[in-house]
């Protein structure tokens, strides 16, 4: 670590011009949460492994900032050479720098890492002291990385038109419709979900994540693709063709949004009138044949831009009184749900709530075979000692193994959806703790053991988190616990206008938490894809401001999770998935009309950890009708003893 601190040092000394500081940010081309292991340069450069961050070298110092769910994994990761910086408690990065580097100091960043709102979010802040961002000429944390990974020729593979539930061709037309109203003759999209949705493909260059390294650019007679050519089969290139994607090279989006600057990049297929591009009169918004092409050049001359999405490499490339910044009318169009990705999801998680009935039934076995735990339903302490070295032994890894093995046996499992968390005692605490197997704990019948984990499957995508003990918890345990559920039902009961945003509806899980003076540092909820990311915006619920920027709406899928972490002790963190459906209220106040939550996940809450004194009547009845519904959902798929350890953990619960 020392060693590519001072290789990048010297980088920075002998660049030019020579550079005060270097950022380093989490994102890869695309702003990607989740990135390949070949862009995961604010890792290497750290050691800090969370994927959210960003790093700061100076001539003197570095410093990484990242927020409340990876404080403790930062400070047990970050070597001495590092100081963490606490989002919320710390002064924010742009703050930090225009404070603490000199006047006129130039301040490196590769701008494909980084998203427009970000860059000039900082160009603002370093104006005070006329500090300067400076694009460096290449991305030197790759100079210094001396092992990266070579790119790699991944499959694109065709997503069928029975998982996706809408054509390419309606996609494209709805998207056209969206940029005449926005007065925009093209689009640039960047975020990789959204590209994969349009197109209706997937990919795997991003481990976990269904999706394909590559740009698009939409005008009002055109559709692009820049992706690695050797990536697509004939029969890829067929459905490219098909569908009037023009199909060009990764690289070539720097060299064509120049010429989209300019008004120059076309193609001969764009006069074809294929089915994918139609021609749209822009006085009227509709579609017709091909008089009206040179009336929408002529009236629409912006060029959209999503802020938070597009790097701001490819945006300084444009003029910037022609471009439309705003966020990109893909990200709620791929939030709100069709039918068919509605049926698809509820389908994947009817499977995957069978995977994890199957592994608590494995596991409660396993730990009362083997550390004498009292199990699942019993409260006692463990009788036996455990197993000496050299026999069976149950760890974080292996155990989340043999879950990962119970979901592969499902119809349509394509992978993963993100690292498993599978976490014992203390480990839990550390909100997104991910285990190694040369470093993870051995499993502990008196410890609470959470896991947060799901799957790609090509009809949906899943997430779940369940809180366990195999032995006996302590009262502070179990009030914790049943405060977090307290808050989990609160939320999945709710019932809201229409308008109402996820910032609104964070206190409802918050509330039976801090009436015992705690409280969790993560967001409640974020929206989830159809067989692509697991975290999937516009929307989600949380403290933090963002949560207000787009209303919950019909169709969206959301997740509620609170939790609860006390560091060095135990955490615990309870996770369903819901989708927003109309509200059944007697009344209808302003005719606004009314959402609720429907949850499509199904495994139980574990009976030992529930207080039920701290419950009231109808949260006993909530859990009675839900763990009923998992029974009818979840017993065909059973074995018989399956079938009989369910029915023992959904017995009604006696109010």
């Amino acid at each position: 670590m020392a060693d590519t601190l001072a290789a990048l040092r010297s980088l920075m000394s002998s660049h030019s011009p020579p550079l005060h500081a270097l950022i380093i940010p989490s994102e890869d081309y695309h702003q990607s949460e989740y990135v390949s292991a070949r862009d995961k340069r604010r890792a290497f450069v750290s050691g800090f492994t969370g994927s959210a961050g960003l790093a700061l070298i100076t001539m003197d110092e570095a410093l990484l900032w990242t927020d409340g769910r990876y404080f403790l994994q930062a400070t047990q990761q970050l070597s001495d050479q590092w100081k963490l910086m606490r989002m919320g408690e710390d002064p924010p990065v742009d703050i930090w720098m225009a404070n603490n580097l000199p006047k006129d100091a130039a301040i490196g960043v590769d701008t494909w890492c980084v998203s427009v709102d970000t860059a000039q979010k900082w160009e603002c802040a370093f104006a005070k002291k006329q500090q300067k961002l400076v694009q460096t000429t290449r991305n030197l944390v790759d100079e210094v990385w001396k092992n990266r990974l070579p790119a790699q020729a991944n499959p694109v593979i065709v997503h069928p038109l029975q998982f996706a539930g809408q054509s390419v061709a309606d996609k494209l037309k709805e998207l056209r419709r969206k940029l005449v109203l926005g007065k925009a003759r093209a689009i640039i999209i960047t975020a990789l979900d959204e590209v994969a949705w349009l197109y209706n493909v997937r990919g795997s260059d991003v481990s976990y994540c269904p999706v394909v390294h590559a740009f698009a650019i939409v005008t009002i007679d055109s559709a692009f693709f820049y992706v690695d050519k050797q990536k697509l089969s004939p029969e890829a290139n067929s459905y490219m063709e098909e569908n009037g994607i023009i199909v060009r090279d990764y690289g070539d989006v720097s060299s064509d949004v120049v010429l989209l600057a300019s008004n120059q990049l076309t193609s001969c297929s764009s006069t074809k009138g294929s089915k994918g591009n139609p021609k749209i009169d822009v006085r009227n918004a509709t579609y017709i044949g091909n008089t009206a092409s040179h009336a929408v050049e002529f009236v629409n001359d912006l060029i959209w831009v999503d802020p938070g999405a597009c790097c701001f490499a490819l945006y300084s490339k444009l003029s910037a009184e022609k471009v439309l910044l705003q966020q990109s009318p893909l990200a709620l169009a791929k939030a709100l749900k069709n039918p068919v990705e509605i049926e698809g999801l509820k389908k994947a998680h009817f499977r995957d709530g069978v995977a994890v009935v199957q592994f608590h039934v494995w596991l409660d076995k396993q730990m009362q075979e083997i550390y004498g735990a009292s199990g699942y339903f019993m409260e006692a302490e463990s009788t036996k000692q455990k197993k000496q070295l050299g026999t069976k032994r149950l760890t974080e890894v292996s155990v989340s193994d043999k879950l990962e093995e119970f979901r592969a046996s499902k119809e349509h499992f394509r992978g993963l959806s993100f690292p498993t968390t599978s976490s014992v005692g203390s480990n839990a605490a550390i909100i997104h703790y991910k285990p190694e197997a040369e470093t993870c704990a051995e499993l502990d019948p008196d410890c609470i053991y959470l896991f947060d984990s799901g799957a790609q499957y090509l009809d949906g995508t899943t997430d779940i988190t369940r809180t366990i003990h195999f032995g006996k918890p302590s009262p502070h345990e179990k009030s914790s616990y049943t405060a977090v559920l307290k808050g989990h039902i609160s939320l999945g009961n709710a019932r809201f206008p229409n308008g109402t945003n996820g910032q609104a509806l964070d206190i409802l899980a918050r509330i039976p938490l801090w009436k015992d003076g705690l409280d969790y540092r993560h967001g409640t909820g974020h929206g989830i894809g159809s067989y692509l990311n697991v975290h999937e915006g516009p929307h989600n619920i949380s403290f933090r401001p963002s949560a207000r920027d787009v209303p919950l709406q019909v169709s969206m899928a959301v997740t509620d999770e609170p939790g609860y972490y006390e560091d060095g002790n135990f955490g615990i963190r309870i996770e369903n998935v819901l989708i927003v459906k109309e509200g059944n209220t007697k009344f209808n106040f302003g005719n606004k009309g009314y959402l609720s939550f429907e949850h499509i996940t199904w495994a139980p809450y574990q009976r030992k950890l529930i207080d039920v004194s701290l419950l009231v009547p109808e949260e006993i009845e909530w859990l009675n009708e839900y763990h009923a519904k998992c029974r009818e959902i979840l017993t065909p798929y059973l074995n018989t003893s399956e079938m009989e350890w369910l029915k023992k953990a959904t017995e009604p619960i006696a109010a």
